[in-house]
């Protein structure tokens, strides 16, 4: 513990992070497929951004019925992001829904991570199209490959839910599927074993 860290031994002992080395034998942080038992630690993630109007509320019976949809990053014991996937019956598309980070723990790759995670396991699926409702940032979507397209482009069921009174934006990126090991390229031109 540094003496050059004003209040580091009450960070150290106090705080999630602390301020010194961290020995365990368990993982301090990791990215899972979420289980029945981190719903409350989801609903305390999304709370506030479901209060402000960010992400479309979920009740406590919902998100028991769809956690096998989610993934979470899980840092000693606290969920600090989530993300959803939810495939269309019809076609080859999914949404991505639901994606948050804790406050304290943006801007380090844990979205970034996720989404990579979704879209490894929508291509898994043999999906070819990732589809993103958002209101506020739009702009990190389309850093990362997702192009604008119209509530049109939705799946059917999609399209019915969707509630043109939040004026979310839709968004949608190409991915490649993968199947029995391999990753087709966009083009067709070939694959490479993944």
């Amino acid at each position: 513990v540094s003496r050059r860290v004003d209040g580091a031994l009450l960070l150290e002992l106090f705080t999630r992070d602390g301020v010194g080395t961290l020995i365990t034998s368990e993982p301090f942080e990791g990215l899972r497929a979420a289980t029945i038992e981190d719903v409350g630690g989801i609903l305390e993630l999304i709370a506030p951004l479901e209060a402000e109007g960010i992400l479309v509320r979920r009740s406590r019976e919902r998100l028991e019925m769809e956690i096998d949809r989610f993934s979470v990053v899980e840092r000693d014991g606290m969920i600090v992001a989530c993300a959803a996937l939810y495939p269309f019956p019809e076609g080859r598309g999914a949404e991505l829904a639901c994606l948050a980070v804790h406050p304290d723990y943006q801007r380090v790759g844990r979205g970034d991570a996720l989404l990579r995670h979704v879209e490894r396991r929508a291509a898994a699926l043999g999906i070819t199209r990732l589809f993103v409702l958002t209101t506020r940032t739009a702009h990190w979507f389309r850093e990362r490959g997702f192009e604008p397209a119209a509530p049109r482009e939705l799946s059917i069921r999609r399209r019915e839910l969707y509630n043109y009174q939040r004026n979310s934006k839709v968004f949608v990126k190409r991915i490649a599927p993968r199947q029995a090991g391999l990753i087709t390229t966009p083009s067709g031109s070939g694959a490479s074993t993944a």
